[in-house]
This record gives structure tokens, C-alpha cells and sequence, in this order.
């Protein structure tokens, strides 16, 4: 197994053990569920060779779907900033906010979603039909 893809299977482990832990904490966004928006995650993200984190510039971001993979699994906007997620895989995905704040419903390959996140927080998410690709999007 690959040093990227260990590092990337560790991060994923990381950001469901996070989202697991600010449920269990009671961590609160404006729809009421823990699962997704957890207000006091602290700190920016840096760069991560791996593609593991990332803090964006400004303008319009994009979240490559690759096989199996959310690329970068991270990354840290500014409020009021639009993300596409971009299907590069082999098999169609989705992208689905864990407190159901955005659906993309199937996405083929080629195809790709947008949302434009205004509310700071950190917002969990993943795909339905694989359950091992999750991501994490920090707005600030």
C-alpha cells in the first residue's frame, strides 16, 4: 500500500473520529445536528503534500472525486466561497453533507456539483454508495 494512500486512509479515519466526537459532545449548527457543523473545530488547515488539507486561496474551489477519494480530503475557505466537486473516478458519486444541508445526488463521471457555503463552521461529508469517502470543508 502506498505512503499517500496510507496517509489518506488516515486522515479519513481522523475526520469520522472527529465528526463522531463533536456529536458525542453535543457540538450544534443552526439545523441542530452535531453531525455536520461543529463551531468550535479550531485552527486553519496547511497544505498536506498527501492531499490531505488544504487552505484555499480566494475565489471558487474545486474538490476533485477520484476513485474512492475526496481530493483534498480538507480544505479551509472563506465564508461566502463556492465549492464544485468535480467526478475524475471511474464510477458515478455523491456529495452529501452529513446533517443533509446539500445533496448532490448521483454525480457521473465528467459531471460535477457546486455550493457556496456562507455560514463559518466545519461541515462533514460524504459520498452515499461509498462510505469510506468523506471529506471536510472549514469555513471561516
Amino acid at each position: 500500500m502506498s505512503h499517500r494512500l496510507l496517509r489518506t486512509l488516515a486522515l479519513a479515519s481522523a475526520v469520522a473520529l472527529g465528526g463522531l466526537l463533536s456529536a458525542a459532545c453535543g457540538g450544534q449548527n443552526e439545523g441542530g445536528s452535531a453531525a455536520n457543523v461543529d463551531r468550535a473545530a479550531g485552527g486553519g488547515a496547511s497544505s498536506d503534500a498527501a492531499g490531505g488539507a488544504t487552505t484555499a486561496g480566494t475565489g471558487p474551489q474545486q474538490i476533485e472525486m477520484g476513485d474512492d477519494v475526496f481530493l483534498p480530503a480538507q480544505l479551509t475557505v472563506a465564508a461566502g466561497t463556492k465549492v464544485t466537486w468535480v467526478n475524475k473516478g471511474s464510477k458515478a458519486h455523491t456529495v452529501v453533507s452529513n446533517d443533509k444541508l446539500f445533496d448532490s445526488g448521483l454525480v457521473n463521471v465528467g459531471g460535477e456539483f457546486s455550493h457556496t457555503f456562507d455560514a463559518p463552521g466545519t461541515y462533514l461529508y460524504h459520498c452515499a454508495p461509498h462510505a469510506k469517502m468523506i471529506g471536510r470543508l472549514v469555513v471561516k
